[in-house]
Order: structure tokens, then C-alpha cells, then sequence
């Protein structure tokens, strides 16, 4: 067996059994019942994790491209546009999602009608996008700069600079960044909860407060966002040795 691969195993089975003694000494004095929670609130639980799924992709989706708008600004030449994406990283990076959720859904949303899932999109796409806007700023800068000077000596425009050499290699350059953005979007999107937007968390509170089960209820949720953010890493993985440069 590969040395690497039996270290890994060990680990695991050290925090299997890890695990298992802190449930065993939490039965001796909380009465677990698996089979009230989850299997009786299971399509409930289903609903939270559709809803989750849902704002996440959206969010997801949106904090790429506002990242990439703004981490193209911040590589322009024109200062005025370098000052313009690095307020709006500024603001976005120094104030916590909770409150940006809060002003987005009851101050937006007093002026404008949104629902609480678009308000909940907003913030996140809002919030996480100043961060992608930073990685992918990173990744621009990281091409090497006799690249960018062969490609203005034959002529390309910035238009096509950007389009050809720089976002394709500095997309594969901060894979791993962003998929650990993805994932920290995904488990910020709790917080949506606030707003009474019927996500994982939510259903959860919910489910946890009417069948007097909170431990089973959250140890549930928990499970649901673990699988959320662990296929959204071997997804990463697999673009990661996908698009490797070899």
C-alpha cells in the first residue's frame, strides 16, 4: 500500500474513532432520536438544501463575473478605474455579510420590492465578488510580463490581451483560491437565515425548535453542507488537473 494512502487512512480511522467515543459519552446523558430527526423531516430538509443549492450557484455565478470586472479594472491602465474597483473592494471586504444582507433586503428592499432569495443573492454575489475580484487581480498580475509584451509587439488589442493570454491563464492559476471562495460562499449563504429565507440552516432552526431534536436537527444540516462543499472541491480538483499546465 502507497505510504501516502496509509497515512490517510490512518487519519481517517483516528477520526472515526475520535467521533464515535464523543458520541458515545454524548448518549450517556443526551437521548438521540435518528429516527424523529431526520427521516421524518427529510422532505423539509430537502427543500432547505434545494434553496441552498440554488442561491449558491446564483451567487456563485455572479461573484465570478463581478470579480472578474473588477479584477480587470484593477490590471487597467487607467487610473480612474484601478480607484473605482479598489473602493468597492474596500467597502465590500470591511463589512460583515450579516450587515450587508440587513441593508440589501430592509434598506434596498424598502425602496425597491425583492424577495428575500434575491436579496440574499445580491449580498452574497456582492460580498464574495470583492474577494474574487482580488484572486483573480492576482492571477493577471501573476502572467508572466514577456507574454504580455510579445502579444502588444504583434498588434493584440487589450480586448483580445485579456480575452486570449490573460484570464485563461490566470483562471487556471487561482483554481484552488477560488474553489476555497466557492466554498466559504456556500456555507455564508447560512446567514441568509436572518431574513427568513427557507435555506438549510433555516429549516433547520425550524425543524430543531418543533421537535425538540437540536442536536439531531444541526448535526443534519451540517452533514447537507458537507456534501455541498465537498463535491464543490473534487469539482475543483478535477478542473484543477484538468486545465494543469503540463
Amino acid at each position: 500500500m502507497n505510504k501516502n494512502y496509509l497515512q490517510k487512512f490512518i487519519a481517517y480511522a483516528l477520526l472515526i474513532l475520535i467521533l464515535f467515543i464523543f458520541y458515545f459519552e454524548m448518549s450517556k446523558t443526551y437521548p438521540f432520536n435518528w429516527q424523529k430527526v431526520p427521516f421524518k423531516y427529510m422532505n423539509l430538509y430537502l427543500e432547505g438544501f434545494y434553496m441552498t443549492l440554488k442561491i449558491s450557484v446564483f451567487s456563485i455565478f455572479f461573484a465570478l463575473v463581478i470579480g472578474m470586472v473588477f479584477g480587470v479594472m484593477k490590471t487597467s491602465k487607467y487610473q480612474i478605474l484601478k480607484e473605482l474597483a479598489n473602493t468597492y473592494t474596500t467597502i465590500f471586504r470591511n463589512i460583515p455579510l450579516l450587515v450587508i444582507i440587513l441593508i440589501v433586503y430592509y434598506g434596498i428592499g424598502s425602496m425597491i420590492e425583492i424577495s428575500a432569495m434575491v436579496g440574499a443573492i445580491i449580498s452574497l454575489s456582492l460580498f464574495e465578488g470583492a474577494y474574487v475580484s482580488e484572486i483573480i487581480r492576482g492571477g493577471i498580475e501573476a502572467v508572466p510580463k514577456g507574454q504580455v509584451d510579445a502579444a502588444k509587439t504583434i498588434g493584440l488589442s487589450t480586448f483580445y490581451l485579456y480575452i486570449d493570454i490573460l484570464l485563461p491563464q490566470a483562471f487556471r492559476t487561482t483554481l484552488p483560491a477560488l474553489t476555497g471562495q466557492f466554498i466559504s460562499l456556500v456555507k455564508d449563504s447560512s446567514l441568509a437565515s436572518v431574513i427568513a429565507l427557507q435555506e438549510l440552516t433555516m429549516v433547520g432552526r425550524q425543524i430543531a425548535t418543533s421537535s425538540f431534536a437540536s442536536f439531531e436537527s444541526y448535526i443534519t444540516v451540517a452533514v447537507f453542507y458537507f456534501t455541498i462543499t465537498a463535491l464543490l472541491q473534487l469539482l475543483g480538483k478535477f478542473f484543477e488537473r484538468r486545465f494543469a499546465i503540463v
